[in-house]
């Protein structure tokens, strides 16, 4: 079997091929660990996203990302399993690598999962991948045979070369792409299997900052992308000291005051942001006094604000394990 054709894409958690798999990978559970049944659907949640790596149109593979509950901003890594026949072909790492793009394009900042002692193949793939041993975290606490690990995920800065697609994907979520990546601003895109996930952006004049086109794509509404995207970007302001964060939009307002965002005069937020791209095309423009200014205080440097707290949160049962590289290794399973 070839992998030159490899894809990985979102599937969803009933998708026969996924259970197919899921299936396969309860049975390796049960042969591997006989005092600890485990059976695949029992964690599912409405934030869970499966990925499936196929070979020639054939399943090989898969795994899930799924969220810690709130104000817990990690993800932890589910369900990954190689099927035998594509065992020792680099498949574990490329869909490892997915996941972590897949959980980054949601906001979350971390990815924990847990494995056991009888699956050294797996433990060597994500210590190669800069996992690093944590305590067991619930419901694994108590469990002898299992080993916890976590990796922070960086928040991608958007380069030169990401202008077209950013300002694209800026564009069909209804916002204006004007002054995208322009001098003074800053941004930040995030890609899944599907391409561009999220985006937002900042500019920044002394203590204050511009939070603008903040767009996250339809399908990954709905579970905190957006507010974790936010309070990860402005946990960066603070620690760069900044004071004050500011926007402008004229039809969310009930989204920003859930992120502790409260209504302002445009007066206060044009005059504190005076030389920023944005404030400045409005003003040149004569549409500054059509917008609708918000704010919101930003903590001081290392003070973390309640919703950017990093929490180990109970999780749902779960060995998570990969393939380790060789032939003929052990069986690449996971819970």
């Amino acid at each position: 079997m070839s992998t030159s054709d490899l894809t990985i894409a979102e599937a969803v958690p009933d998708d026969p091929r996924v259970l197919h798999l899921v299936r396969e990978l309860d049975a390796d559970l049960a042969a591997r660990y006989p005092d600890e049944p485990c059976t695949g659907g029992a964690h599912l949640n409405p934030g869970i996203r499966f990925l499936l790596a196929e070979a020639g149109g054939e399943p090989v593979g898969c795994c899930a990302v799924q969220p810690f509950p709130a104000p817990d901003t990690a993800a932890e890594l589910k369900r990954m399993y190689v099927a035998p026949h594509g065992r020792g072909r680099g498949i574990a790492g490329r869909l490892l690598a997915a996941a972590e793009r897949t959980a980054v394009s949601a906001g979350h900042d971390e990815m924990r999962l847990e494995t056991a002692v009888h699956q050294p193949e797996a433990i060597a793939l994500y210590t190669r991948s800069g996992y690093t041993p944590i305590p067991n975290y619930p419901p694994y606490q108590h469990k002898t045979l299992s080993r916890c690990y976590a990796k922070h995920l960086p928040l991608p800065p958007a380069q030169a070369q990401d202008t077209d697609d950013l300002a694209a994907f800026v564009t069909s979520q209804g916002l204006s792409p004007q002054g995208i990546l322009a001098p003074g601003t800053r941004y930040w895109l995030t890609r899944d299997s599907a391409g561009p996930a999220a985006a937002l952006g900042l500019e920044r004049q002394g203590h204050c900052v511009l939070l603008r086109s903040v767009a996250v794509r339809p399908d990954l509404r709905g579970h905190g992308a957006a507010r974790r995207l936010v309070e990860r970007v402005l946990a960066q302001a603070a620690a760069q000291g900044a004071r004050t964060v500011y926007l402008f939009s004229t039809d969310a307002g009930p989204v920003w005051e859930r992120l502790g965002f409260r209504p302002v005069p445009v007066s206060e937020a044009a005059g504190a942001l005076s030389d920023t791209p944005q404030v400045r095309r409005y003003r040149d423009g004569g549409t500054l006094a059509d917008e609708v200014a918000w704010r919101r205080d930003l903590p001081d440097a290392g003070t973390s604000p309640a919703t950017g707290h990093r929490e180990v949160a109970a999780a749902t049962p779960g060995r998570s394990a990969a393939d380790g590289g060789a032939p003929h290794t052990a069986p690449v399973t996971g819970r």
